[in-house]
């Protein structure tokens, strides 16, 4: 099965397995931005390598939440009306009011049809975008996605959506052989308001959840283009390559589709 991965800006890719086109938390706003709301106000330092125009037509949008903008800023806002399916949470759908969306909730599954992809599968992983359970009620539902199809020999692609290392990634890995995982890292995090509380994987914690879940290989996303990324991207590539699982490591070059092995 053929499969590239483009990163488009922040944690918005295209993954294109065998030409069914996926797009990940959609964001394309130019940068400068800024996005106020609840005490905190989001800067987006970097703009997007790609425009839907580049991508061409969308099978299929996987929309991790919808309530933070660097996961859905306006323009993608615009572009999910665009799309023939959408899958997210079931508050995004009542947010956002669009019929093309559909909710899943945590370990939920739904198979898309397309002649493209043999029995495309979609499960809801569960997600903790905050670093305590009273924090996350806060920040809100979450959900990462295990991308699964007929004839995957080695395991199944992995998308993580915003979180932190928490329980829920141990069930992860006991429930699903992973080949290849995209995490969403960067360490989110607003010292200012919140102190030294993170909102996304740390460079370690993404480690740790390779090596837990034995992956053949791993992707980082959601590390640039926004202020409130804490661990900037030289930090993050030198933490990985003087690592024990340097070798499984994707660096992905925005706008540059990359095959992957699966």
């Amino acid at each position: 099965m053929k499969l590239t991965i483009t990163q488009i800006d922040t944690a918005c890719m295209v993954i294109n397995i065998n030409g069914f086109i996926i797009v990940t938390d959609p964001a394309f706003d130019a940068a400068p931005a800024e996005y106020p709301g609840n005490g905190i106000t989001l800067y987006k330092t970097g703009s997007p390598k790609l425009q839907p125009q580049d991508i061409g037509p969308v099978d299929l949008v996987l929309l991790s939440h919808d309530q933070h903008q660097d996961n859905l800023d306006n323009s993608g806002r615009e572009f999910l009306k665009t799309v023939k399916q959408v899958i997210s949470t079931p508050e995004a759908v009542e947010r956002l009011h669009q019929s093309n969306i559909t909710g899943l909730n945590d370990w939920e599954s739904t198979t898309i049809p397309t002649g493209k992809v043999n029995n495309l599968r979609i499960t809801a992983t569960p997600c903790q975008h905050a670093p305590n359970k009273e924090w996350n009620k806060i920040a809100g539902h979450v959900i990462g996605f295990m991308i699964e199809w007929e004839g995957q020999q080695n395991g199944a692609l992995y998308v993580s959506g915003d979180t932190v290392y928490f329980e829920g990634i141990e069930e992860i890995a006991r429930r699903f052989k992973v080949h290849t995982a995209i995490l969403h890292i960067g360490k989110a995090g607003f010292p200012e308001q919140r102190g030294d509380f993170h909102f996304t994987f740390t460079a370690k914690e993404a480690l740790q959840t390779a090596r837990l879940m034995n992956v053949s290989q791993f992707i980082p996303t959601h590390f640039e283009g926004w202020k409130h990324f804490q661990e900037k991207p030289e930090y993050l590539y030198n933490e990985v390559v003087n690592s024990d699982i340097k070798e499984k490591l994707v660096w992905l070059e925005p706008g540059v589709p990359r095959g992957i092995e699966i």
